[in-house]
């Protein structure tokens, strides 16, 4: 089989040890679940993590095209079931989070940001969620999941609704 031009031939390597990464990354990003944080700067701690995996995740599939032919077959799927896989653990701890608010994220003056910015994200996961879940090629039991973890997404868009009906505004300079 022909290299393609410009193309390093350890790129499929340094691709499959990205994915090794990811998936450590992603098994102790689960933990969180269970170590739900207390705080704001907890919450945005692990909104970092889950950046950080959604960032490596982008790397490993901008690398895709150039090294498909050398990786393990539905090797993309793969990859589109982690970013739904760490999404889903995200989506629980920012539900529990934004289900039992602590003081900070309802009354200081920091927290209408912070909750704006949470509902543009989940806004804009909202409408590509559907379209990742067609990408990884799931079975039906995992899709039920799935469903699961979208009834999330939205009740965390509602909750951040009604926080952000009561949370003081940004003040702002006239």
């Amino acid at each position: 089989m022909m290299e393609k031009k410009g193309v390093d031939p350890r790129a499929a390597d340094v691709v499959k040890q990205m994915a090794r990464k990811l998936q450590d990354d992603i098994a102790s990003f689960g933990r969180y679940r269970r170590l739900l944080p207390k705080t704001v700067p907890q919450f945005r701690d692990i909104r970092n993590i889950f950046r950080e995996i959604d960032g490596l995740i982008f790397a490993i599939q901008e690398r895709l095209p150039d090294v498909v032919d050398k990786l393990p077959p539905n090797f993309g799927q793969w990859v589109v079931r982690q970013k739904l896989n760490s999404l889903a653990i995200f989506t629980d701890v920012s539900h529990a989070f934004i289900s039992n608010p602590p003081i900070a994220l309802t009354q200081s003056l920091g927290a209408f940001a912070l909750l704006e910015n949470e509902h543009a994200n989940f806004t804009e996961v909202l409408t590509y969620f559907d379209m990742l879940v067609m990408e990884a090629g799931i079975d039906d039991k995992t899709a039920d999941e799935l469903d699961a973890t979208r009834v999330k997404i939205e009740e965390v868009l509602k909750m951040i609704d009604e926080l952000l009906k009561s949370s003081p505004k940004v003040l702002q300079e006239f």
